[in-house]
């Protein structure tokens, strides 16, 4: 217990001196004066005042002291010194207990690693932080600080302070500026944060984002990460280079130029070497834009874009671009200093800049578009300084890439296709390595196709085919091939290939090449095998062009188990005049009784059937307002595409259609006639009704029918377009003056011919069906005609009531004149007969309808942005028709359109004399219709640089 009480007796005295020594004491002063200043005892000191406190020596030249409070007020050549830590200060306030000085005016505090200099100083000297005001400069490693205010507070570990300095915050360290609104930095991590407009100017490099945090190692800057706004801009210089003409004497001038390279992106990542920016990352809607010289003579400037854009430096010099994600990006040469012509677009996966050698490489579905021309590849590879071009399916540089052969496509000429394609952008040469391109109805293909210019091409080991395959079943091969676009084709020599067997071979060759232009020539075949017609050659023939206003094509088809069939297809024209075509197509074939193993085309002359088709189409100009056209067409077989053709679709044309048509108008009157006459024929018809054909149609009950043919013989229409009743030429018109009545009427004449089915009895309890025939045997042929003639006519008007409303009211009338109509018969099962009524038959229909409306228009006078005022119009309008019921009366009159049979039951049936005529069914039921419709439009009126837009 002795032993516990004296120890707390020593601790207590220890921590006393302790605490002693920490007070403020005064050491010196050549006059000290006690006074009391309100109550208060203070000493005035003057003269070589030294105070300390703990390991602390304050001096200055005087000093007041209370010590009590151990509080003083140091005044004139104030400095302090605690061991290498030294302030100087104009004058000084110093709170001992509170271990707080508060330095004003000049104040200069140096440390073995930093130093600062500000207005103000508040000082915490036991805890080594402080605040600094009033242009504030904090010194610290290769770093000056400035700033309205710094806080700081010293490191324990490895020297030096943490900070957060704000209000017109500068970092200079070497070349390098950094200010912001506020700055914080982190001494442990190495980590500062730059707030509040940030910006970095690093020489000719400027970065800037919404905040920039830096991160240091060993008092180098190693990384700077942007998360948001983020631009880095570099400053470019050098000369444009301008030749002038004066009096025949050309002069050289130079121009300086400077321009800011500009990078963008939502977020950018930096990283440094050796205190040199290394790379650059940048993420998200990423833009770059720089300009390029060659020899200090600005070429153009580049700008691309991507998700991603990666830069590389080296040297204080951009090496490399690297983009990733929807890349893309434009090159427009300056006018002046460039040999290029205009702007080069370009698209890939990635992008690549090399700033050495100032190239460009595309990776995956490149894309580049130059005046002109377009360029489509795998892998394309720029070479500005040589400005060249190169297209490869794919590169090694890029494992990913999906493989594109390069295609490339020049206004007014054919697409084409090669495995390596190389092209100059300046005197628009180039060279493709197996190339092919298609010109007319042909395909060119070479080992290298080279271009003099734009028109003259070279091809090496070239061969041409209509054959659209890579390996053509047929081909014409020339070792050297001379093509003019426009104009014609040179080639030797020519040996023609089927199925690569040569057949015949001329020493030369001159084709036509006259695109767009009508010029005679030979017509290439396609060839092939087919299960059913063995191997053929389809189209082999020659297009003659007679004149300007007739030509001709004769092919010529063989197929080595089918026959042969040739072709003439006459097309003729006159300007303003006529124009039209007659096709004569022949098939000589082997008959359908010859054997397959007879069928040989070297043995068609003993055993064949011919076959034809005429078709003949003809459009005219009359004089007078009058026209005419004509489109007819006869087949001798009515299987003959399904036998002749190759293509789908053609064997799948069972119809054949001819019409004639003649219109005339008379435009004062408006009036207008036209007459046509129309034949629709099933030409897979008596195959259907063919026992022993295998297109038969089984009936599956009586009078079931087969159309052979249906024909309009004639339709004649007249129309008589909207006038006014009342017409006048006064500029005050009466109400009446604004009803109008148009008219028009149809008259169609249909006649059918058919084949129809009928019950026969195979024994006395067994029914079945056939196809009618005559009493010979033959199948009978049923015809039917049907007429309708039909007038329709209208009344509208437009009238404006009470001054603000609009009128429209109108009545529509139809009217129907047949030759038939229909009549009801309820027989024994109650079943509804529907028997045919020969004779004239009329039937008129009609309906009324009338609507109003008005427009309310509205002013906002409210000036937004560029926006000076907003017109509101409102249109409401209200509707009404009516039609009647036809099955009943209509205004107390029976029409007589419906009969009403009562049936067993009781109920009353309806049936419609009219359903089934060509007037079709007979509107039913009472209509009343109310519309209601309110329109809303928003008109702005806005003024944009003076220029006033409506929207």
């Amino acid at each position: 217990m002795k032993t516990k009480v004296i120890f707390s007796i020593f601790f207590i005295m220890t921590a006393h001196f302790a605490f002693a020594e920490e007070r403020l004491r005064l050491e010196k002063a050549d006059l000290l004066e006690n006074v009391t200043v309100n109550g208060v005892s203070m000493q005035y000191l003057k003269g070589n005042v030294i105070f300390r406190k703990g390991e602390m020596v304050l001096k200055c030249d005087w000093a007041r002291f209370n010590r009590k409070t151990e509080q003083s007020f140091l005044y004139g050549n104030v400095s302090t010194q605690k061991d290498v830590q030294k302030m100087t200060c104009d004058s000084l306030f110093v709170d001992s207990p509170k271990d707080l000085m508060i330095a004003y005016s000049n104040v200069d505090f140096v440390d073995t690693t930093y130093s600062l200099n500000s207005d103000m100083l508040h000082y915490f000297s036991e805890l080594d932080s402080g605040s600094a005001t009033g242009n504030a400069i904090l010194i610290q490693d290769k770093q000056i600080i400035k700033g309205d205010a710094i806080e700081y507070k010293e490191n324990e570990l490895n020297g030096g302070v943490s900070y957060i300095s704000r209000g017109n915050v500068e970092i200079i360290e070497d070349e390098r500026l950094a200010t912001c609104g506020e700055a914080i930095y982190n001494r442990e991590g190495g980590k500062t944060v730059l707030r509040i407009n940030p910006l970095i100017n690093d020489g000719d490099q400027k970065i800037s984002g919404s905040e920039i945090f830096l991160q240091y190692e060993e008092e180098e800057l190693k990384e700077i990460y942007i998360p948001e706004k983020a631009q880095a801009q570099t400053i470019s210089s050098g000369i444009r280079e301008t030749i002038n003409v004066i009096d025949g004497d050309s002069t050289m001038s130079q121009e300086p130029l400077s321009f800011s390279d500009d990078m963008t992106g939502s977020i950018l990542r930096g990283f440094f070497k050796d205190g040199e920016l290394d790379s650059v990352r940048l993420e998200g809607m990423a833009t770059t834009l720089y300009h390029i010289f060659e020899d200090s003579i600005y070429q153009g400037n580049n700008r691309a874009s991507g998700d991603t854009i990666v830069l590389k430096f080296g040297e204080d010099d951009l090496e490399s671009i690297f983009i990733s994600g929807g890349s893309e990006g434009t090159y427009t040469p300056d006018s002046l200093g460039s040999d290029i012509d205009g702007k080069v677009v370009y698209q890939s996966d990635k992008i690549k800049y090399n700033m050495q050698d100032e190239s460009t490489d595309l990776l995956g579905e490149a894309n580049i578009d130059y005046t002109d021309m377009n360029l489509k590849a795998g892998f394309i590879n720029v070479a500005w300084r040589s400005n060249l071009l190169k297209a490869l399916p794919s590169s090694d540089k890029d494992s990913t890439i999906t493989p594109f052969r390069p295609t490339m496509i020049e206004e007014g000429n054919e697409p084409m296709v090669g495995d390596t394609m190389i092209y100059n952008l300046d005197s628009q040469n180039g060279k493709v390595i197996r190339g092919k391109t298609k010109a007319d109805d042909g395909y060119y293909h070479g080992k290298e196709i080279r271009n003099q210019n734009m028109d003259i091409f070279y091809i090496d080991d070239a061969i041409y085919t209509t054959c659209e395959l890579e390996e053509p079943h047929f081909h014409f091969d020339m070792n050297r091939m001379k093509m003019i676009n426009n104009d014609k084709v040179v080639a030797r020599p020519i040996v023609l290939y089927i199925a690569d067997i040569p057949i015949f071979g001329l020493p030369f060759g001159v084709f036509p090449h006259q695109k767009g232009r009508r010029h005679s020539g030979w017509i290439m075949p396609s060839y092939g095998t087919d299960n059913r017609w063995g191997g053929y050659i389809n189209g082999l023939g020659y297009y003659w062009a007679i004149n300007d206003y007739f030509d001709t094509k004769l092919t010529a088809s063989f197929y080595d188990r089918d026959g042969v069939t040739l072709r003439s297809q006459n097309n003729y024209s006159k300007r303003y005049a006529y124009n039209g075509s007659f096709d004569l197509e022949t098939k000589q074939r082997f008959s359908s009784s010859t054997p397959a193993a007879e069928r040989d085309i070297f043995n068609l002359g003993s055993n064949k059937q011919s076959d034809y088709v005429l078709r003949w189409n003809h459009r005219q100009k009359l004089r007078n307002n009058q026209s005419a056209s004509v489109n007819a067409s006869y087949y001798s077989s009515g299987d003959y595409n399904r036998r002749t053709g190759l293509e789908q679709q053609k064997r799948l044309n069972q119809q054949a259609v001819s019409n004639a048509t003649y219109s005339k108008r008379w435009p004062k009157s408006r009036n207008s006639l036209s007459v046509n006459l129309s034949s629709r024929r099933d030409l897979m018809a008596k195959e259907k009704v063919d026992p022993n054909s295998v297109f038969y149609i089984n009936p599956s009950r009586s009078d079931q029918q087969i159309n052979i043919a249906n024909n309009t013989f004639p339709q004649l229409a007249f129309s008589h377009s909207q006038r006014a009743l009342f017409p006048t030429k006064s500029k005050n018109k009466k109400w009446y003056n604004n009803i109008n009545y148009n008219y028009s009427s149809r008259f169609t004449n249909n006649m059918k011919q058919y084949y129809e089915s009928e019950t026969y009895a195979i024994d006395d309890s067994t029914d079945s069906y056939r196809w009618k025939n005559n009493s010979d045997g033959t199948l009978l042929t049923e015809t039917f005609s049907d007429y309708i003639f039909s007038h329709s006519s209208g009344m509208n008007m437009s009238a404006k009531v009470f001054k603000y409303f609009n009128i429209s009211p109108s009545l529509s009338l139809k009217s129907d004149w047949l030759n038939r109509s229909f009549e009801g018969q309820l027989d024994s099962s109650g079943t509804i007969l529907k028997n045919e009524v020969k004779g004239f038959a009329t039937r008129t229909t009609g309906s009324f309808n009338i609507s109003m409306n008005t427009q309310i228009y509205g002013l906002l006078p409210t000036k937004i942005g560029k926006t000076e005022a907003i017109r509101h119009v409102i249109s409401p309008s209200i509707g009404y028709s009516y039609r009647p019921d036809f099955s009943k009366d209509v205004f107390g009159f029976d029409p007589g359109y419906y009969q009403a049979i009562q049936q067993d039951n009781g109920e009353i049936a309806y049936f419609d004399r009219f359903s089934g005529t060509l007037a079709g069914g007979t509107p039913r039921g009472e209509s009343q219709t109310l519309n209601l419709s309110v329109n809303n439009v928003f008109q702005a009126k806005i003024v944009d640089d003076d220029i006033e837009k409506k929207d």
